[in-house]
């Protein structure tokens, strides 16, 4: 089958173009996708000339083998080093948007490659001393690239659990202000002990005007609920969380985002995990229900990149924390306390992400 092409003329966007191709400029995500290589990172830097490919959009409504192509695998050290293609995840090192009592950076002695190809990303425990007068180290990583859509396929073994402690894996879109572009918690959580908090919670934040209308379980529909700093989450399956997850020998999480059209989040603990959700092509019709549907409210989710980090307290964490923000930050003062933070560590497998592919 001939691939059909197109020259860049004056004027021109990717939405013009997906206007004119698809009578669609919302679908201008499936000419980037399919021309990153030549457009590069900016989708909004077209040049005069230039000779795009036009994807078929047949097949891209569902979800499925078919539509899934491996664009992007870290495993082991290459979350630090960057993988075969170079691609890197950079460490962010400025102050917790969410108020934490933290301090982020690249702290080598937290992130270490164990149990052959895993990686390990700790917050500081014992070697933390108050007396130095700061907030204790803990890494925040993001992926250089920006996504447009995808496969999201997380592999681990360990979520941080514990009190004070709130981890996430998340994807945010870059922009002026947040939430601009949306984002989507796909992990997240807060002071998991045995007794309480094992359940994951996956959410959306938004600007204002995106509503999830019928999604069952749903904790508040509107995704810009308090500022977006609600948003719309739901309590995923028992054990998907931190000391309960950890327990199970861990498990898999996968978000499948057609762009513009749904956001799901499947969940599987280490001892159900499907073949082909770790294989070279996942096919997520084949996986059952999700255990969240979003509609993904067109507009509201672009330019995202990939976060793994975990705070210690803000203000999640921290304003439910017994006694709240003040008995929070004093837990994490006293240097007894130091040993229970021992488990608030990811142990990551690997994280793999697919992108559409040509039909």
């Amino acid at each position: 089958m001939s691939v059909q092409t197109y020259t860049v003329q004056p004027g021109d966007t990717l939405s013009k173009i997906a206007e004119k191709f698809y009578g669609d400029g919302n679908q201008w995500h499936l000419m980037y996708e399919a021309n990153r290589n030549v457009i590069g990172d900016n989708p909004e830097q077209i040049q005069v000339g230039m000779v795009l490919v036009i994807p078929d959009r047949s097949g891209n409504n569902g979800g499925g083998a078919n539509i899934w192509q491996l664009q992007d695998s870290w495993i082991g050290n290459q979350l630090i080093d960057g993988n075969e293609k170079g691609d890197k995840w950079s460490f962010f090192a400025d102050d917790d948007p969410t108020h934490g009592y933290v301090k982020y950076g690249k702290w080598d002695e937290l992130i270490n490659i164990v149990n052959g190809n895993k990686i390990k990303i700790d917050v500081e425990s014992d070697g933390y001393n108050p007396e130095e007068k700061r907030q204790r180290k803990a890494i925040r990583i993001y992926t250089d690239k920006k996504y447009n859509g995808g496969l999201f396929i997380i592999d681990l073994d360990h979520i941080p659990e514990g009190m004070a402690v709130w981890p996430a894996i998340w994807l945010v879109g870059t922009g002026l202000t947040w939430p601009e572009n949306g984002e989507i918690d796909i992990i997240e959580g807060v002071n998991s002990t045995p007794s309480a908090n094992n359940n994951n919670q996956s959410t959306l934040h938004t600007k204002n005007g995106c509503v999830q209308q019928n999604v069952p379980h749903i904790l508040n529909p509107d995704c810009n609920a308090n500022n977006a700093f609600t948003g719309c989450g739901i309590i995923g399956p028992e054990n998907s969380f931190g000391y309960g997850f950890n327990e199970n020998g861990g498990g898999v999480y996968a978000c499948e985002w057609l762009y513009d059209q749904t956001i799901k989040i499947w969940f599987w603990k280490r001892a159900d995990i499907r073949r082909d959700v770790l294989g070279d092509s996942p096919d997520p019709s084949k996986w059952g229900n999700p255990y969240v549907s979003f509609n993904a409210c067109p507009g509201y989710f672009k330019d995202m990149e990939m976060v793994i980090n975990t705070t210690l307290c803000g203000d999640w964490a921290g304003n439910v924390f017994p006694g709240g923000l003040e008995k929070c930050g004093g837990y994490l003062w006293d240097t007894k306390n130091n040993p229970k933070l021992r488990d608030a560590y990811f142990l990551i497998r690997s994280v793999r992400i697919f992108t559409q592919k040509l039909t």
